[in-house]
């Protein structure tokens, strides 16, 4: 496969290069694309050297390239899109809808507030590896910690918003008072409440003192560190609250994360494959020079949404450990290669698979030819090589498929 690299803002200068073992080049890579998407597919090389869109083979040949129950569940589309995120500054806070709701929107059945335009019918659910640290903020802190972090700014407008949680209840649907507040914050007062919480978190860090004894304890200072980053690069932006609103989230190496729709989340900093549905469905509240769809996205956002950290795992072999969330539309396993033999990968997946090598060489084998991977490489396996698969190391090879398998719980 050769694959599209997307260079938006937020991207890092030298991760995906440094994955790939290449020059940097001089700009920012944000994200490496694998599979069909309509906007970006990547190219498949095929075995006379030829190359076509993965998308267009699978519109041409979609019975023998998804197989037969793939086909009947998702039509003639690849239900799943492979990336390597790599996050030097933060994305945008943002949502995802039901497929339900994109579905009904996109086919003009409901009217949809605002501006917004759903892309296409599809759910974007979504799982996030972390091949290094990754820091995120994802789904509704509580009522009483929003509050109290709020309050803490000692601010009339910040003060404002606290005053909507506290001594309130801890309903969900508080929080998205509080959101609705910020995304719909009169303009002319933007930078204003921006140079509150950045002068009152410089402050606050400034006065802390050490750990010990200190009034603030690790996660406000997170927090506040936070706000002040985003402060600086959104000066006109209430989004620069949302470490004060939203949970946050460590992932060390090796860990996941799955957002469901209605979750707010936004990505900070760090490095990760991620797994998610074939779909552009964003609706984005800040933080952002992209459109921001505050009508819809106030509509959708669910304050009981919540990050899912304990996604359900089997052990396939000795060397494939594999994340199955509750969707259709996809599930990734991690393969640990040796040099002593190759490793056969789990037969029980069917479909299409795309195979993402971190760590390497890897060779890659069907019966009948062989492929080498160099890190950051990815090869395209349609749903007749599907269960004839072995890998040999030493390396690390992702195995992205979709959802729904029939696969050993652990």
């Amino acid at each position: 496969m050769v694959n599209p690299v997307r260079d938006y803002d937020w991207g890092s200068t030298t991760a995906l290069a440094r994955l790939q073992g290449r020059k940097p080049p001089g700009g920012t890579e944000a994200e490496l694309w694998m599979g069909a998407h309509a906007s970006d597919p990547s190219l498949l090389v095929q075995f006379d050297g030829s190359s076509v869109p993965l998308d267009q083979a699978i519109a041409e040949r979609a019975e023998s390239l998804l197989g037969a129950r793939i086909h009947q569940a998702f039509g003639p589309r690849l239900p799943f899109l492979l990336k390597v995120l790599a996050i030097a500054r933060p994305l945008s806070v943002q949502v995802h809808p039901t497929g339900e709701r994109a579905r009904a929107g996109f086919e003009g059945e409901v009217n949809i507030p605002g501006d917004h335009e759903y892309v296409d019918p599809y759910a974007k659910p979504e799982m996030l590896y972390a091949l290094e640290p990754i820091d995120a903020l994802c789904g509704f802190r509580s009522a009483d910690d929003a509050g109290r972090l709020l309050s803490l700014m000692g601010t009339d407008r910040t003060g404002l918003l606290a005053s909507l949680l506290i001594g309130h209840g801890a309903e969900p649907h508080l929080l998205e008072s509080v959101l609705r507040h910020l995304v719909t914050w009169p303009g002319d007062d933007r930078p204003a409440l921006v140079r509150d919480i950045a002068t009152t978190s410089h402050r606050l860090l400034a006065h802390a003192g050490p750990f010990e004894g200190s009034a603030l304890s690790p996660a406000d200072r997170r927090a506040l560190t936070w706000a002040c980053r985003l402060t600086q690069q959104h000066p006109k932006d209430p989004l620069v609250a949302a470490p004060f609103l939203l949970e946050p989230v460590r992932l060390e190496p090796g860990e996941v994360m799955f957002v469901p729709a209605g979750a707010p989340h936004a990505y900070l900093y760090g490095l990760g494959v991620e797994i998610m549905g074939n779909s552009d469905n964003v609706l984005r509240a800040g933080l952002t020079h992209k459109h921001v769809a505050a009508e819809e996205l106030l509509h959708i956002v669910d304050g009981d949404s919540r990050p899912v950290r304990e996604v359900p795992f089997s052990w396939l072999s000795p060397y494939e450990v594999a994340w199955a969330p509750e969707v259709a539309e996809f599930q990734l396993s991690r393969v640990w290669a040796t040099s002593s033999a190759p490793v056969p990968l789990y037969p029980g997946i069917a479909g299409p698979q795309i195979l993402l090598c971190t760590s390497g060489p890897v060779t890659v084998a069907c019966p009948g030819t062989s492929l080498a991977l160099q890190p950051g490489e990815s090869a395209f396996v349609g749903a007749s090589g599907a269960g004839t698969i072995s890998i040999s190391g030493p390396g690390e090879v992702f195995r992205a498929s979709a959802g729904g398998q029939r696969i050993p719980r652990s």
